[in-house]
C-alpha cells in the first residue's frame, strides 16, 4: 500500500498555481527528495446557491498533480517550465530541450519517463487536505517514513521590490554616497556579452562590487538559467579550468563599495526603540545579506571541482539549489536597501565589518566546513535572532521593516536546510556520522562558544535536532581573545557576535 503525507489544506494551494516541496526521510541516513506541486484550476461548486450542509454532491475538486522537481534528461528545473494542452492531456515542456512530460503518468513523446506521483484530496470545501504520495521504494531504498519541509510558492516575481533595470548599471560604477538618496542610476550599459554558463555568471557576480548590479546580475544568471539560455549548469573541468585562468581568477574577497572596519569596532546598534537605531540594524543585516549573495556564489564557483571520496562529482541539483539561495539573498538585500532608502537613509551610510567572510576564508579549503560553518552556524543563528529582532521592531511599531525582515525569516529557514541537505549528502558519500563530523569541523573552523537562545522549533524544521548545537563551541587558535563586560570583568569569548547583528 502506498505511504503518502500531508502536505497542507486545499486552500493553502490559491496563492501561486505550483509549489516546491521538500520532503525528507524522518529517520536516519536522512534524504532529501523535491517535488514540484500543480494546481491547474480552484475547486467547482455546481450550485453557488446550495447551503454547506448539501455541499458535499456539488463540490468538485481542482486538477492537481506532482511530479519530480527536475527533466530526468539533464536535471533542468521545471518550476517555470510551460504547461501545455497536448492531444487532451496537460503535459509539461522542459524549457532546456522542449521535451514533454504528462502531469498524469509521466509519459514522453520522446520516450522518456519522468516520475511522477498521486494526489489526493481528502475533505471538502474548507475541510479539505492535500496529500502526495510519498517517494517510491527501490531495491536499494525500500520504503522510509517521510515529512513534508518545505512547501514553497513558485513565484512570478524574482525581486520584491524592483530595483534599476539592467541596463541602467554599469558593470565598475564610481559611486558618490555623499549626497545618495535612492539608487543610482548609470547612463552606461552592461555589454553585450553576458556568461553563457552559471559558473561564469558566478565568477563575474563575485567579482562586482556595486550591490544592486550584484543582485540583477543574480537576476539574469536564474532567469537564463530556468529558461534554458544557458550552456551550461554544472561546469566541465576544462570549463573550471578555463574561468579560474581569467583575470582574478577565483577571489581571496569580493570588491566592496562601503567603507570596511574590523568587527570589534563596529558600533552600537542600541535596541531597536528609536528610527536611528533600526537604521543601524537594517544596514547590518543588509551587509549581512550582500555577504550572502556572495557567499552562495562562491560555494558553486569555489567547489565546482570538489570530488568525493570516490571520485563523485557534485550533482547538478547542488548547483541549482545555491543558485535559487542566491536569488532569495538577492531578494533580501532589495528590500533591506529599499527600507533604508524610505527611512531618509541608504547602504553605505554606514561602515561595516567582513566578519561573516572572515569564516568563508577559514573555510575556501573544504567544503564539508564551509557549509557547517556558514550555513548551519551563521544562517541557524540568524533563524535564531530573527524572531527576537523582529520582536522589537513590532514594539516600535515600524510594521514595514517587520514584513520584511518576516520575509527573510521564512526564506533563511529553507537554506539552513539546504546547507543540512549538502552536508548529510557529503557525510553519506563520505561514509561519516553528520552529527560528529559537524561538531568536529566547528572545533576546527570556528572560535568561542555558540549561546542560545536557540530557536528550536525553526531549527528543527530546518533538520537541526538539537544534537547539531547543544553545547557547541568552536576550538579555533589555541589562545582566544579574552573579552571583557561593562563592568571591566573578563568573560567567556562569544564567537558568533559577529556573524550576525544583534540589537544590543
Amino acid at each position: 500500500m502506498n505511504q503518502f503525507i500531508r502536505i497542507c489544506p486545499l486552500k493553502a494551494t490559491f496563492t501561486h498555481t505550483r509549489f516546491h516541496l521538500s520532503l525528507r526521510t524522518v529517520d536516519p541516513p536522512i534524504i532529501y527528495h523535491r517535488l514540484l506541486l500543480f494546481r491547474i484550476n480552484k475547486p467547482e461548486t455546481n450550485d453557488v446557491s446550495v447551503s454547506s450542509s448539501e455541499a458535499g454532491p456539488s463540490w468538485k475538486a481542482p486538477e492537481l498533480y506532482c511530479m519530480e522537481e527536475t527533466c530526468p534528461h539533464l536535471g533542468a528545473p521545471l518550476s517555470h517550465a510551460e504547461i501545455e494542452d497536448i492531444e487532451d492531456t496537460k503535459a509539461i515542456v522542459c524549457p532546456w530541450h522542449q521535451y514533454d512530460f504528462d502531469l498524469r503518468d509521466g509519459s514522453s513523446s520522446t520516450g522518456l519517463q519522468a516520475c511522477t506521483y498521486e494526489v489526493q484530496v481528502k475533505g471538502i470545501e474548507e475541510d479539505a487536505e492535500v496529500w502526495v504520495e510519498a517517494p517510491h521504494p527501490s531495491p536499494s531504498a525500500p520504503q522510509r517514513q517521510w515529512e513534508l519541509v518545505e512547501m514553497r510558492g513558485v513565484s512570478e516575481e524574482f525581486l520584491d521590490p524592483p530595483i534599476p533595470s539592467l541596463s541602467r548599471l554599469s558593470l565598475a560604477e564610481d559611486i558618490d554616497h555623499s549626497s545618495r538618496t535612492s539608487f543610482p542610476a548609470s547612463t552606461a550599459t552592461l555589454p553585450g556579452d553576458l556568461p553563457n554558463t552559471l559558473l561564469g555568471f558566478a565568477h563575474l557576480i563575485l567579482r562586482t562590487s556595486n550591490p544592486e548590479l550584484k543582485c540583477l546580475l543574480t537576476r539574469e544568471a536564474v532567469t537564463r538559467l530556468r529558461a534554458g539560455k544557458l550552456k551550461s549548469i554544472r561546469p566541465t573541468v576544462g570549463e573550471i579550468k578555463r574561468e579560474r585562468g581569467k583575470e582574478g581568477g577565483l577571489l581571496d574577497e569580493p570588491p566592496r563599495e562601503v567603507e570596511m572596519i574590523a568587527p570589534g569596532k563596529a558600533p552600537r546598534r542600541g535596541k531597536g526603540g528609536s528610527e536611528k537605531s533600526r537604521i543601524m540594524m537594517l544596514h547590518a543585516l543588509a551587509n549581512i545579506e550582500q555577504y550572502a549573495i556572495d557567499l552562495a556564489w562562491d560555494i558553486i564557483a569555489r567547489f565546482a571541482d570538489f570530488t568525493t571520496n570516490n571520485g563523485e562529482r557534485l550533482p547538478v541539483e547542488y548547483f541549482l539549489d545555491w543558485a535559487k539561495v542566491a536569488e532569495d539573498e538577492a531578494k533580501h538585500y532589495t528590500l533591506l536597501a529599499r527600507r533604508l532608502v524610505e527611512l531618509g537613509s541608504y547602504f553605505g551610510a554606514h561602515t561595516v565589518h567582513a566578519g561573516l567572510w572572515e569564516s568563508a576564508t577559514q573555510t575556501a579549503d573544504s567544503l564539508s566546513a564551509r557549509i557547517a560553518i556558514i550555513h548551519l552556524v551563521a544562517e541557524a543563528r540568524g533563524i535564531d535572532m530573527n524572531p527576537l529582532t523582529l520582536a522589537k521592531l513590532q514594539a516600535a511599531g515600524d510594521k514595514e521593516s517587520s514584513r520584511v525582515l518576516e520575509i527573510i525569516h521564512a526564506d533563511e529557514i529553507t537554506h539552513v536546510t539546504t546547507g543540512h541537505r549538502w552536508f548529510t549528502w557529503l557525510c553519506q558519500k563520505q561514509g561519516v556520522d553528520p552529527i560528529t563530523t559537524f561538531r568536529a569541523e566547528v572545533f576546527a573552523n570556528f572560535r568561542g562558544k555558540i549561546k542560545g537562545p536557540f530557536n528550536a522549533a525553526d531549527r528543527l524544521k530546518a533538520g537541526l535536532t538539537p544534537d547539531f548545537y547543544e553545547d557547541l563551541s568552536g576550538g579555533l587558535g589555541s589562545n582566544p581573545p579574552t573579552t571583557v563586560d561593562g563592568d571591566g570583568k573578563a568573560k567567556e569569548p562569544e564567537g558568533d557576535e559577529h556573524i550576525h547583528p544583534r540589537l544590543t
